[in-house]
């Protein structure tokens, strides 16, 4: 039962799964339980990203348990922004939150989000202390430095899994990226589109079932993005540049020209 009667949120929570079947149980069920109490409407859509243990069989069997888990399936590993993308798409409520299975965040800090969410186009957690291994929270930290230095992005703690915005919003980001980049991505076409974000600290806790899918690979093939990104940028911003100084001169300009 919903604790905040005048609540009025409506929430598709989408979580990219990968190898996660002995985290799902416990993660849906968290979920479930806090999404009742501070939404007025929520679902919750799984996206299975490819994996090759058990996930599939445990989301059907927790399909029969909880009538909002929806579940999308990619028969291949499309990536980590894949995963988001394909949940949003499918989402049908006008707030979108995405966050992790592996069960690391605390639900009920949503509330937090939801709170902010009236007066920002996005609202961005960051982990207040970060339950992770030291080598981890070190390339982390690494990761954060390229993207500020060649993005200009500024958010604490830019890959932290918990982050509300409108369709609107999503719709307006243009997200692209299909592997762990997309958070990049997204705080810096919000930056580019002069959209309002909110930082908010939220609870992080060890992994207590399961394990890390991440591997050195992604950490080269993140860095490889963030170039990517940048240089995608740059490819779009000049030209722009261009139209924008003819004009001042006088010029009509067409941008398609």
């Amino acid at each position: 039962m919903i604790d905040d009667p005048s609540s009025d949120d409506r929430v598709s929570c989408v979580l990219p799964a990968y190898n996660e079947a002995a985290s799902l149980d416990d993660t849906v069920a968290r979920w479930a339980t806090a999404l009742e109490r501070c939404t007025r409407e929520y679902e919750i859509i799984v996206v299975d990203d490819g994996s090759d243990d058990d996930t599939a069989r445990v989301l059907r069997a927790l399909a029969k348990r909880y009538d909002r888990l929806r579940i999308v399936t990619h028969r291949t590993n499309l990536g980590y922004g894949a995963a988001i993308r394909n949940g949003f798409a499918q989402a049908t409520l006008p707030l979108l939150f995405f966050t992790d299975a592996d069960g690391q965040y605390e639900p009920d800090d949503i509330r937090l989000l939801l709170d902010a969410i009236p007066s920002a186009d996005l609202a961005v957690g960051y982990r207040r202390r970060r339950a992770d291994p030291r080598v981890r929270c070190i390339v982390s930290r690494g990761y954060n430095l390229v993207a500020r230095r060649l993005l200009g992005v500024t958010l604490r703690d830019l890959n932290c899994a918990f982050k509300l915005m409108r369709r609107e919003t999503v719709e307006r980001l243009r997200l692209e990226s299909t592997d762990f980049c997309i958070s990049a991505e997204m705080a810096a076409n919000a930056r580019s589109a002069r959209m309002q974000i909110v930082e908010i600290p939220v609870r992080h806790r060890p992994r207590h079932a399961g394990r890390s899918t991440v591997r050195p690979f992604h950490v080269v093939a993140s860095l490889y993005g963030l170039a990517r990104l940048r240089l995608r940028r740059r490819v779009v911003s000049l030209p722009q540049r261009g139209v924008e100084a003819r004009q001042r001169e006088g010029t009509s300009v067409s941008a398609f020209q």
